[in-house]
């Protein structure tokens, strides 16, 4: 666990244009600050103006700690200064969200207006107004940031929507005790207070009751955690790992952009957020995770200055442990009482009968409820039923679930529902689980019927959704992997989510969302086709969700998922020598290796899937391999060598009629043009593959386009045209939810933001494309986009940030054998003096 020491604070600057270089001086003295751990850093408008702002809200504005507002003449002449982002400063000030000090720039009258609403500040916090010496009053300004900062403590960001935590069993709660007879529950809110930052395992058996003493304490603790806390459940998700957990955190704590992230980046930034305000994490059946992710996910708590409370059947190392047993016979007693009162039979369970069923159960309350179910499922004679558990093989649990799952009353449909259900994670859509299990609707329903009356199933999500959970689950998993159809039901689930992928593989946002909201069952369903050597299933889903252009993952950022899939599919397909699935899928493999740095694995994937392609005669996937290849050449400047290889490509797409391999290779014909100066065939070709990427339903190839046309434009001179397309592309790339294509039009802007003087505007796009590309692993697009960083900084004559900028994106550069390594080697001549300087 890390120290209780606060965490370093997030500095927000609202400033006017003209005040730019007064701002970069109170940077150098708050730099200070930084050194000392006070504050994290600062950020200056990262966050969207106008129509963009409601949705851009939750940005660095909205997540800083201070925030200095630099008043002068022009700021308060600003709409948008004075209005849109000291109303949002104001607003978090007066909630103890944030502490807003003011800082008089220029000579403005300030005290009857707006700011006048601001509590009274400590003297050496007061807003500094004589400027006879700049520099002294800057040190005025940061000795007092040092005094208040150190006294102030933010109310931690409001979480509008509650976590995801389990409701209370339906028939009522009841209190446990542990083995000194300490209310479990009530340790729990001592021991995860907040501010306490702890780490706690509530261990156990199977069905003991851990989830739900958990929940019970996560709901009793939202009120003093201000809704920030977290509920992540392991069971029944398929390769459960640490970004899985962050993805989840993220999510639950009002940021999901941040699960796109790579996973170094997305671990750091997610440890910031949970390190913002006192935070609480529940991490549900931790048993079932890998134990090396296991492993990585502590590590990222002992850095962590959240609580974090695990339920798990063995205790989760170094934490603090609390040991849920078996019920006494005083909860037990409590526990069926409630438990009756739910059942139609109710005279049935006389003491005696309860007593029994104790004993029956080993005290466990899931056991017990199972008991309870099956004697009023019989409506007479319990004395039999329990007779009957007496006998067979295993644990009480055992025991128990056999019984239920061989009643008549669930039947062979029941059965099939469970098992299906069984490989779901973590549950099923109604008419998911019909067709696996093999059923149609109206005997789906009465399964379903059936097995929740003998809690055997539960409502997810809102009831949107089945499942099976904990020990459930455990034993239908085991009872699955036992049946001899088990192969039959593994494959009818596969076949549901090939169709499923197929069914969306248009690049489309609401394929996207559809897709994304499936991820744990497709990636599932790759998984079981794997193990039942069913390449063709596999490829299916890899080829739909992780193509590198089009593809969910891809598209969405879940960049190691997708790698991850893609090699799975290259291995299943080595190991059947499936020749025709192998070709396609070490070309996308290929791609995505390009675009992470990775040229030299890239290049060994292209010879093999081109080798194979020829090897078939398969002229699709030889045209996508030359396509791919035309793109390299294009990428090192050798430019006749990528016409050749595109042409090539593009005779062959044509030939065959694959109109959304046409349309890319137009599109790359278009560049090529572009890049010689011909820019009347370039606009000719980019719009011939507009309309092809529309005639195949590629929104995506639609917004790459549309941007390439906005480059067109401003290379032509016409600004405002190019701004239009880039906006227009920007805008359906975020519909997309393609962060790599935002970030191109990021940087775009950024460029037309500059070239009008609106220096500001431009680096504030710059740096947000950035942080889209490193947290995307984009090298290639990275560097260009520090290339122009430095240029802004060499225009702004701050020659030392400026070489480097350059320097960095050198090293990138020549690390991808770019030929954009010589453009960014001639300005850091220039800055440094080494060559005539020019203009940007």
């Amino acid at each position: 666990m890390s120290s209780n020491t606060s965490p370093p604070l997030e500095v927000f600057y609202s400033y006017a244009h003209e005040d730019e270089k007064l701002l970069k001086r109170l940077n150098a003295h708050l730099a200070l600050l930084k050194q000392e751990g006070l504050i994290k850093g600062w950020h200056d408008r990262e966050i969207k103006p106008g129509a963009e702002w409601a949705d851009e809200i939750s940005d660095h504005l909205d997540s800083a700690h201070v925030i200095l507002l630099l008043v002068s003449p022009d700021f308060m002449a600003s709409e948008y200064c004075s209005g849109v982002e000291m109303k949002r400063a104001l607003e978090r000030h007066e909630r103890r969200e944030a502490l807003v000090i003011p800082v008089i720039l220029r000579p403005v009258e300030w005290q009857g207006g707006p700011l006048a609403k601001l509590q009274a500040l400590p003297a050496e916090a007061k807003p500094v107004v004589k400027w006879k010496n700049r520099d002294d009053a800057f040190l005025s300004v940061a000795q007092g940031l040092r005094t208040v900062i150190k006294d102030f403590h933010p109310a931690p960001p409001a979480v509008t929507e509650p976590p995801p935590v389990p409701r209370p069993p339906t028939f009522g709660f009841v209190a446990r005790h542990d083995a000194q007879g300490r209310d479990i529950v009530g340790r729990l809110k001592e021991e995860l207070a907040p501010g306490q930052n702890r780490l706690v395992t509530l261990s156990g058996p199977g069905g003991i009751g851990k989830t739900t003493l958990a929940a019970e304490a996560a709901r009793a603790l939202l009120p003093p955690y201000a809704n920030r806390v977290v509920w992540s459940r392991a069971d029944g998700r398929t390769d459960y790992t640490l970004p899985t957990l962050l993805d989840d955190i993220a999510t639950q704590l009002g940021r999901p952009q941040l699960r796109t992230l790579a996973p170094d980046a997305k671990a750091e930034q997610v440890r910031d957020l949970a390190d913002d305000a006192p935070t609480l994490v529940v991490l549900d059946n931790c048993e079932t995770i890998a134990d090396g992710e296991q492993q990585r996910i502590e590590s990222w708590f002992q850095q962590t200055q959240c609580s974090a409370l695990f339920t798990s059947r063995p205790r989760v190392a170094e934490t603090i442990f609390v040991a849920v047993a078996a019920m006494s016979r005083e909860e037990a007693e409590e526990f069926l009482e409630k438990v009756v009162r739910q059942l139609q039979e109710p005279d049935l369970f006389t003491p005696e009968i309860r007593r029994r069923i104790y004993e029956t159960a080993e005290a466990n309350p899931f056991v017990m409820q199972w008991v309870a179910a099956q004697i009023d499922e019989q409506g007479k004679e319990p004395e039999k039923v329990l007779e009957e558990l007496k006998g067979g093989q295993g644990k009480a649990a055992e025991r128990v679930f056999g019984r239920s799952f061989n009643l008549p009353r669930v039947g062979d449909d029941g059965r099939d529902t469970l098992l299906a259900l069984s490989l779901f994670t973590p549950g099923a859509r109604r008419d998911a689980l019909a067709q696996v299990a093999g059923l149609d609707e109206p005997r789906l329903n009465e399964a379903v019927t059936n097995l929740r009356a003998l809690w055997l199933v539960k409502g997810l999500d809102s009831n949107r959704r089945l499942g099976v959970e904990g020990l459930t689950r455990t034993l239908t998993e085991s009872r699955l992997a036992a049946d001899p159809r088990a192969d039959d039901f593994g494959h009818r689930f596969v076949n549901y989510f090939v169709k499923y992928a197929l069914d969306r593989k248009d690049a489309t946002a609401d394929n996207y969302d559809a897709l994304e909201a499936e991820k744990d069952n497709l990636l599932k369903a790759a998984e079981l086709s794997s193990a039942l050597g069913d390449v063709m299933g596999l490829a299916v889903i890899a080829y739909v969700v992780a193509a590198p252009t089009t593809g969910m993952l891809s598209v969405r950022g879940y960049w190691d998922e997708a790698v991850r899939l893609s090699e799975q599919a290259v291995r299943g397909a080595r190991l059947l020598s499936e020749d025709k699935y192998l070709s396609e899928l070490t070309h996308n493999l290929a791609v995505m290796y390009g675009w992470r740095g990775e040229p030299e694995k890239a290049r060994r994937l292209y010879e093999e899937s081109m080798e194979i392609t020829r090897r078939r005669g398969d002229r699709s996937g030889l045209a996508a391999t030359l396509h791919e290849q035309g793109r390299h050449a294009h990428d090192r400047g050798q430019l006749e060598e990528a016409r050749r290889l595109y042409n090539e490509s593009f005779e062959i797409n044509k030939e065959l009629g694959n109109r959304r391999d046409l349309a890319a290779t137009l599109h790359q014909l278009g560049r090529l043009a572009q890049d010689e100066g011909d820019f009347d065939e370039a606009r000719r070709l980019y719009a011939e593959s507009a309309e092809a990427h529309k005639a195949a339903g590629n929104e995506r190839g639609v917004a790459m386009t549309t941007s390439q046309l906005g480059i067109l434009l401003w290379m032509q001179g016409r600004a405002e045209e190019s701004q239009a397309k880039h906006e227009e592309s920007l805008a359906l790339r975020r519909k997309l939810g393609d962060r790599s294509g935002v970030s191109i039009d990021l940087h775009q802007l950024g460029i037309l933001a500059q070239q009008r003087g609106d220096t500001a505007e431009a680096r504030r796009l710059y740096d947000e494309s950035l942080e889209i590309k490193k947290a995307l692993g984009d090298r290639p697009n990275a560097a260009a986009t520090l290339h122009q960083l430095g240029m802004l900084a060499e225009a702004e004559g701050d020659r030392a940030e400026a070489v480097r900028l350059f320097r960095e994106a050198i090293t990138i550069f020549e690390s991808l054998g770019s030929p954009y390594a010589d453009t960014a080697r001639q300005s850091l001549d220039r800055v440094e003096g080494r060559a005539p300087e020019t203009g940007t």
